[in-house]
């Protein structure tokens, strides 16, 4: 079986990179509160198509379109193009996508740290050293920490 980057379309390895390298250009120009809240969602016919997640962030934007519109423009010639010459920008479109709960729990869900696993030797291990400290804080850190282990099987055995 071919690996997965054979398998996909150059053109749209080619895209994907251009798209990258047009969001490192736009996180250097616009200010820091806005990066998280904007995108690069395509390019073409000239046109570099930028996403918001709220109006207001569009309308921040807006106001900023010129001095992104410069800035892109001047550095345009260090972004690979799968033609030979640079892309050539002459309009920038600002779009709002409303993000819906759904998609807010989605993100949230994808920042939650990971349980750390620990296996059942080393719970079995810290419950042990726990069951003979004296400090409280300690032996409560301790049976705490062993206890993500039997919380980790009980979820992980319902899912399945």
């Amino acid at each position: 079986m071919k690996p997965l980057n054979e398998q996909i379309n150059p053109k749209f390895m080619d895209q994907a990179k251009m798209l990258a390298e047009f969001t490192a250009l736009l996180q250097q120009v616009i200010p820091v509160e806005c990066r998280n809240h904007v995108k690069v969602a395509n390019f073409r016919d000239q046109n570099l198509m930028l996403m918001t997640d709220s109006p207001v962030w569009t309308t921040k934007l807006r106001q900023l379109s010129p001095q992104i519109l410069h800035h892109v423009r001047e550095n345009s010639l260090k972004i690979s193009h799968c033609g030979n010459k640079p892309p050539t920008i002459h309009h920038i479109q600002i779009h709002t996508r409303y993000i819906t709960a759904d998609d807010n729990q989605r993100q949230k869900a994808n920042l939650k740290k990971p349980v750390p696993r620990i296996s059942k030797k080393t719970a079995e291990l810290l419950l042990t050293s726990a069951n003979s400290i004296n400090s409280e804080q300690l032996k409560t850190a301790l049976l705490k920490m062993a206890s993500q282990n039997n919380q980790h099987s009980s979820t992980h055995k319902n899912k399945k």
